[in-house]
């Protein structure tokens, strides 16, 4: 069961497709939500070459820490207004560091939660918050929602695809996907060249069994 949910909301890309769709899915599952904004300190600001040069260096960096600080609030001031008006429970956390530690942080923070909700990466971008995404899932250990950067509105899978060989890594994240199967309107499990690994019974299992399942094979 989802209890705990964390959403890392970017501060360099848009972020009401993430705000939507972690405050819909909360109010969904009833669960507390987190959601986390890092400002990234720009590591040209963060080397110092000698002593002489550290009092020159010093207010730079600073100002570098204010100015990601206000990008921070920004962020998390637009998902509090969302989140108090849809009556969740909620935290919002501001990290201001270096690009490296900041990705670090949150991503070893994810370990705690049932779900983490993130913005899909963009390749066209060199961002800091397109390699948010890739530090969840090597990190999380859990599930991991990414969220497309043209969703708007309430989040809801009604038609999921389960991508099943019949290991122990498909077992786990069937099971870790097991609350939003059971709100599903259609399951599909895929099994690609692999007809000795067969596809599992498409169903969700107990209360809330989704109907509409079938599977295909490649």
């Amino acid at each position: 069961m989802i209890k705990d949910i964390l959403v890392h909301i970017p501060t360099e890309r848009p972020m009401r497709p993430v705000v939507d769709a972690s405050i819909s899915s909360a109010a969904a599952f009833r669960a507390h939500l987190d959601a986390v904004a890092i400002g990234y300190i720009r590591t040209s600001t963060a080397y110092v070459v000698d002593g002489s040069a550290a009092a020159d260096v010093a207010p730079v960096f600073e100002m570098e820490q204010q100015r990601a600080a206000q990008r921070t609030a920004a962020a998390l001031a637009v998902f509090e207004t969302e989140a108090r008006n849809a009556g969740i429970s909620y935290e919002c956390r501001s990290i201001e560091d270096l690009p490296a530690e900041g990705a670090s942080v949150i991503g070893t923070t994810a370990r705690l939660y049932d779900l983490a909700v993130v913005l899909q990466p963009d390749t066209a971008e060199e961002g800091f918050d397109s390699t948010i995404p890739t530090e969840f899932l090597f990190q999380a250990g859990g599930p991991v929602l990414s969220v497309p950067h043209i969703f708007r509105g309430t989040f809801k899978a009604k038609r999921i695809g389960v991508c099943w060989d019949g290991s122990r890594l498909a077992a786990r994240a069937l099971r870790d996907a097991r609350p939003f199967l059971c709100q599903a309107d259609a399951l599909v499990a895929i099994s690609i060249n692999g007809a000795e690994n067969y596809a599992p019974r498409c169903n969700a299992g107990g209360a809330g069994q989704t109907s509409g399942a079938r599977r295909v094979a490649a």
